[in-house]
């Protein structure tokens, strides 16, 4: 008679090793808006299990002193493959794409790794690059393995690899993107030939700017599930993550932007590090939340597995039953 109770209880022991919610019965079986809730308890819940903030520090820290010589890398790569003027434009789309307010401070210093002609790519900018920039990308593989619930079983050397090729593709898309803020008047002239109606002076830098930013942005995000991650994931399992990833970054953008030019008196504190301590804590922050949306699928990925062990259970029961 208390077969059935007995075996649901035993099921969701199972399936509840590994949860980190004291109480995960609407993770398992919550519908609605309670659902919603539990996932997300769950997924903040495990940022302190998973030691995500040591993480997303390690890669503020790393992405800080990565950023300019990774900036020099990539004005010197644009020139060498363009033209100077592409690697001008560049500058100026990665200026105009991140918050103001955040970017004024340390504006000069960006501008000037920018556009300062430099003698070829092959320099030590390149070197100081792969070195900083290696050691964030390992703190995101890190999170993300930790996220997933994955066991890294690559060689260190594969995992050097793969992590040098990450930073010379960043690099690469940027050149990309260059190439594209040169293109964009000339589309604007296509249109023009193919619809005469169509005004080519419509499609300005403006335009253009914000579209490519989150195009950049969401095919990053899904490439770093893809690839920093031990063990492939399907697609299914990747975009909830990402686009909220994605969604989180732009809300964060705004509020930190409102926040530094409304209320942040860094001047005051840290003087003239003020404006690269703001910089180092939207680092952290943005980090933080790639690593929570790998924590988000590992949270809906729970609650799938037990809605299909739920149903099949159902089905089996049905069928004795019947």
């Amino acid at each position: 008679m208390n077969s059935k109770p007995d075996h649901d209880m035993g099921r969701d022991t199972v399936l509840t090793h590994g949860v980190v919610s004291e109480h995960p019965e609407d993770l398992l079986h919550g519908t609605g808006w309670r659902a919603l809730w539990a996932v997300l308890r769950e997924a903040f819940l495990r940022l302190w299990s998973d030691d995500a903030f040591g993480l997303a520090g390690n890669v503020a820290f790393r992405a800080l002193l990565a950023i300019f010589p990774f900036l020099i890398f990539t004005s010197s790569l644009t020139a060498f493959i363009g033209n100077r003027s592409m690697a001008t434009d560049l500058s100026a789309f990665l200026i105009a794409i991140v918050p103001q307010t955040l970017v004024e401070p340390i504006i000069l210093e960006v501008e000037a790794v920018m556009t300062v002609q430099r003698g070829g790519i092959l320099s030590l900018g390149i070197l100081l690059t792969i070195w900083f920039a290696i050691g964030g990308v390992d703190g995101l593989r890190v999170g993300l393995n930790r996220a997933y619930g994955i066991r890294e079983t690559r060689s260190i050397f594969g995992l050097y690899a793969m992590q040098v090729a990450v930073v010379m593709m960043a690099s690469l898309v940027l050149v990309l993107v260059g190439y594209l803020l040169v293109l964009a008047p000339r589309v604007g002239s296509m249109m023009h030939t193919l619809m005469p109606g169509f005004d080519p002076g419509s499609v300005t830098f403006a335009l253009i700017r914000y579209p490519t930013a989150v195009a950049i942005l969401l095919v990053a995000l899904f490439l770093a599930h893809v690839l920093l991650p031990a063990r492939r994931t399907r697609f299914a399992n990747i975009w909830p993550g990402v686009l909220l990833t994605l969604a989180v970054w732009i809300l964060l953008t705004v509020a930190f932007s409102f926040y530094l030019s409304t209320f942040a008196r860094y001047a005051s504190y840290y003087a003239g590090l003020a404006g690269i301590v703001a910089a180092l804590y939207f680092m952290y922050l943005a980090a933080l939340v790639l690593i929570f949306g790998g924590e988000f699928n590992r949270a809906l990925r729970i609650r799938r597995i037990a809605q299909a062990v739920r149903n099949k259970d159902d089905q089996q029961d049905e069928q004795h039953t019947g």
